[in-house]
């Protein structure tokens, strides 16, 4: 599992690389949970090279949902590939998460526009 993270307007993107199971999880979490720490307002997730999620990868996004929410924070998920995707639908994940096509579309909806 590789990651990386940058921000882009105001939005913290943490873009994983690999597949979020048991093994990887508590590494994603520990990742998001930095970004959670400094309060940012705006986290997207980008999956584009994602392969695989397993029900402790959903419990980890789920985890930093309710832990943004705790502070009004928003997340939001980007390029899910088809497998990934479906694992969201089938557990109903996808009625409670901002899930965009790619990431360009994403910061296009989650940014404000600059007067």
């Amino acid at each position: 599992m590789a990651y990386s993270t940058r921000i882009v307007d105001s939005v913290a993107i943490l873009e994983l690389d690999g597949e979020v199971d048991l093994y990887h999880s508590p590494r994603v979490r520990e990742e998001i949970g930095k970004l959670i720490s400094k309060k940012n307002p705006t986290i997207l997730i980008n999956f584009q090279k994602v392969s695989y999620i397993d029900s402790s990868g959903l419990a980890t996004i789920i985890d930093a949902f309710q832990k943004m929410r705790a502070y009004k924070g928003r997340l939001a998920l980007a390029a899910l590939s088809k497998p990934v995707l479906s694992v969201f639908e089938v557990a109903r994940l996808n009625q409670y998460f901002q899930i965009f096509e790619n990431e360009g579309a994403a910061l296009g909806a989650l940014t404000t526009p600059k007067a």
